[in-house]
């Protein structure tokens, strides 16, 4: 018979790793830039991580992207590819 508590447990992880890198790239942020950014306004799509924010903020994480992203690196195994 089907064990639907074991089925369901994939998404629990699935929905763990998403909040994790949406974590990690505020962290990481935060790390760099001292901007702290809320991890609910951050998407997690295709290996890009896309703000919702001011475009100051926008802007001052543009400058300082490929510290950022060398920072995800380390922390997500390279599951973020881009900052937007």
């Amino acid at each position: 018979m089907f064990d639907i508590a074991k089925y369901l447990e994939k998404f629990k992880v699935m929905s763990t790793s998403r909040s994790f890198l949406r974590d990690s790239v505020a962290e990481a942020i935060k790390e760099v830039c001292n901007i702290e950014i809320d991890p609910a306004k951050i998407e997690i799509k295709n290996y890009i991580a896309r703000i919702s924010e001011k475009p100051i903020v926008k802007t001052a994480i543009f400058l300082k992207k490929a510290k950022i992203l060398e920072i995800l690196d380390k922390k997500t195994d390279g599951k973020i590819k881009e900052i937007l």
